[in-house]
């Protein structure tokens, strides 16, 4: 049986140029975004690029950020979450610190032995699953995963999916 031709190729955009996949990647965000904007979903300007770039990536892209503007948008990030950290919020997780730790606690045990027994039922491959399900930062996750041996890409769509399915259910239950 003769393999599509994207496969011996990496993907159907590998054959286009660096500033063609930009151009893909901007327009199918916009595309996304406009549509989940028009549907109301509140995370529709991080929802739709999230899903153009998983799109764009396992379609063979070979582009890339520089690191400065991934730092920059990091330190933006943690700027906006000083700023909204009040003193009531302090204060609301010390008086109920056992709880956060207590769930903190099983998120990570519970990952953790379902990556297990992924691994060991051999639904995927070595430590794929472990690094797939470990809870938190997707991409220190994916570059750890890499040194384990790891399918990166296979973690990277664990991981950014469950960001997609997080946000998408955090949006439905805030409407």
């Amino acid at each position: 049986m003769e393999q599509p031709s994207h496969t011996s190729t990496g993907g159907w955009l590998a054959r286009f140029s660096r500033p063609a996949q930009w151009l893909v990647l901007i327009a199918v965000s916009l595309l996304l975004a406009g549509v989940f904007e028009i549907a109301g979903l509140p995370a529709a300007f991080l929802l739709g690029p999230m899903l153009a770039g998983i799109f764009v990536g396992t379609n063979g892209s070979v582009i890339r950020l520089h690191r400065a503007p991934v730092v920059g948008g990091q330190v933006i990030v943690g700027c906006l979450m000083g700023h909204v950290l009040t003193a009531d919020i302090v204060q609301s997780f010390a008086r109920d610190w056992p709880l956060f730790l207590s769930v903190v606690l099983v998120i990570i045990v519970t990952s953790g032995l379902l990556g297990w027994m992924i691994s060991r039922l051999k639904i995927l491959p070595g430590t794929t699953a472990v690094w797939g399900v470990a809870p938190g930062a997707a991409s220190a996750m994916m570059i750890m995963s890499a040194s384990f041996g790891a399918d990166m890409r296979l973690v990277a769509l664990m991981q950014y999916l469950r960001v997609v399915c997080v946000a998408g259910l955090a949006s439905i239950v805030a409407r």
